[in-house]
């Protein structure tokens, strides 16, 4: 009988092994891919608004998008996509003040909130209101000082008499015109800022205005009573009555300064303005728009196509008795589901890293205040474009509480150089047309576009004060006087009844009407007051006359008058004119708010162009 033989067991056992090797080897190279591969985002990205001021809106969004394409998880592997919007600080805590419309605002809701300073959140808590944000003291993404910005010519006159000057200085030096200091080709001294109730550089300049007044009449820090004072508000009346036009962006208001700059005029636009340092930076590298892809040349020295800077840069200048420093705070809203603020908390934390940090610092900011609300040094970059040194030393004007602030801002509306405007409407037929005819299923659609611009100049017109004036023409083929210059107080029903009644009917003698009401102002114009006139259009002169535009065009030019006013143009609907509204508007250094292509935000339009009054 034959012994059985080994090799069928050695042959099984060799197989088991081979299998459970196989098997090891399996797991192992799975669990390398996995642990090579990066963890799958479960479920849809989280959905996450940001509505940012529009010093940074540009730089935000761009951000936005390298967060989006990051492939960043939180919250046990979820994602966020994350979209912004640019609004004014003023704007967008108005709006979340009194519930957000989306449609009013044109934005959707917001879950965070990037204003350019906290002032705003406590302006909306006065009175015992409830805050909006989900948590006290948010945290600071970056910082930057309220600066008094000169061209630097005008600067250096001023620093040659007070080489360190505080507002009070300002407000001494700005009461003579520039022929006192050996410069009369200059004119007046003419002071550019921003309205506090939109602005957050108009919200920045008036709490200064105030803090230094204060310590100029009393020798103590601002406080609710002496906010009241009459004497401080006389000397903060004496700052404003140096302002040439206000406005509603400061970040729209520096580019309009370095489009001005361009022309080479013998005469600054304004001697001084009032705005954030980071401003400044853009303006004096040449990138006022804050267009993050020409920021990237003006930081990379072998860019051939380098933005060029103004042919007049500005100087900064810090107040002595102190100034505001914005915080630029990252506000989650309450109301912000649990989510969103996982979102938010993760989207704050990519903007503090290094790539980010370095970006803004391209940008003009500085690093975030201190726990104290200090900011940081100067960045290189603001060394190089400003010229400040890194170890400079800024006095700070310290927050103020809600109920302070809003006294503030009511006080400004006292002590704002009055305006005199007159509006001057298109009436002519086509302004029956429809304004938006390719919407006639909407109720929008059955509107004309005189029906959308009643209700329009009826809000901007309560933008007035009851000492500001106010005049209305109407035109069609001629003009014609509707209301004469009267004081708004004396005429608010007549003028809405003015309004409510108006018919279109006839073709547009637009260059007649323009010279004619540039006369008239100009013949009656109060050097205390704010001259401007509004025009508004809808359609091209008739009948067309090159030579005629050519003549009301020299007419108009402020460099060729002695006496000139402003002309803020409204181009409106898509026959309008815009190329002629645009001349008007630059040749009387004046600004043309575009409402041809969105004939449905005119109220916003007419609302921004009432601003500057």
């Amino acid at each position: 009988m034959a012994q059985p033989t080994q090799a069928g067991p050695r042959k099984a056992l060799l197989a088991i092994s081979m299998v459970l090797g196989l098997l090891v080897l399996v797991v192992a190279v799975v669990t390398v891919r996995e642990l090579a591969e990066p963890p799958k985002p479960q479920g849809a990205c989280v959905p996450l608004e940001v509505s940012v001021s529009t010093e940074k809106d540009e730089i935000l969004a761009e951000m936005a998008d390298r967060y989006n394409a990051a492939g960043r998880l939180f919250a046990d592997d979820r994602c966020a996509a994350v979209t912004t919007h640019g609004l004014t600080s003023g704007t967008s805590a108005a709006a979340l003040a009194q519930g957000w419309d989306a449609a009013g605002t044109g934005a959707p809701a917001p879950q965070v909130w990037l204003p350019s300073t906290s002032l705003w959140e406590r302006k909306i808590s006065s009175g015992g209101k409830p805050s909006v944000a989900l948590k006290p003291d948010s945290p600071s993404l970056m910082s930057s000082p309220v600066v008094l910005a000169m061209p630097k010519p005008m600067a250096d006159v001023l620093l040659a008499q007070y080489p360190r000057p505080g507002w009070n200085d300002l407000i001494q030096f700005s009461k003579k015109p520039w022929k006192d200091y050996g410069h009369p080709e200059w004119g007046q001294f003419v002071l550019g800022r921003d309205n506090p109730l939109l602005s957050s550089s108009g919200l920045g300049a008036s709490l200064a205005t105030y803090h230094a007044a204060a310590l100029a009449v009393t020798g103590k820090e601002l406080t609710e009573q002496s906010v009241e004072d009459p004497a401080v508000e006389a000397v903060v009346h004496g700052v404003e009555s140096s302002v040439g036009s206000y406005g509603d962006d400061a970040a729209l208001y520096a580019e309009k300064l370095f489009e001005e700059d361009q022309k080479k005029e013998p005469v600054p636009y304004i001697s001084a303005i009032v705005l954030q340092e980071q401003l400044v930076h853009l303006y004096n590298v040449g990138v006022p728009n804050a267009d993050p892809a020409r920021l990237a040349q003006v930081a990379d020295p072998d860019a051939e196509d380098r933005p060029a800077p103004p042919n007049r840069p500005l100087t900064t200048i810090y107040p002595k008795d102190g100034t505001v420093v914005f915080d630029h705070p990252f506000i989650v809203l309450a109301g912000t589901s649990g989510l969103q603020r996982a979102a938010a908390e993760d989207f704050r934390a990519f903007l503090g890293e290094p790539d980010q940090l370095a970006r803004f610092a391209g940008a003009g900011f500085r690093l975030p205040v201190d726990a104290d609300g200090n900011p940081a040094p100067p960045t290189e970059q603001l060394r190089r474009s400003l010229g400040v040194p890194g170890d400079q030393a800024l006095t700070r004007i310290g927050t103020p509480s809600p109920t302070l602030l809003d006294k503030i801002v009511n006080g400004w509306q006292k002590t704002r150089r009055t305006a005199r405007v007159l509006v001057v409407l298109d009436v002519s037929g086509s302004m029956n047309d429809l304004a938006v005819p390719d919407r006639p299923g909407s109720p929008e659609g059955k509107l004309t576009k005189l029906e959308l611009l009643k209700p329009a100049v009826t809000k901007a017109l309560d933008l007035l004060g009851d000492n500001d004036q106010v005049g209305l023409w109407t035109f069609s083929t001629g003009y014609r006087e509707v209301l004469p210059m009267s004081r708004v107080g004396d005429v608010r029903p007549q003028l809405g009844q003015a309004i409510a009644g108006l018919t279109a009917v006839g073709n547009t003698d637009l260059y007649n009407t323009v010279n004619a009401a540039q006369a008239q102002m100009a013949q009656s114009i109060n050097p205390a007051s704010i001259n401007a006139i509004v025009l508004l259009s809808d359609g091209a002169n008739y009948p067309a006359n090159p030579q005629a535009r050519a003549d009301m065009l020299g007419r108009v030019n402020a460099e060729l008058n002695e006496t000139s006013v402003r002309i803020y143009t409204i181009p409106y609907g898509v026959d309008a004119d815009r190329a002629t509204m645009v001349d008007i508007a630059d040749a009387t250094r004046a600004v043309s708010y575009d409402a041809q292509q969105q004939p449905l935000e005119i109220d916003k339009v007419f609302a921004s162009a009432f601003s500057n009054l």
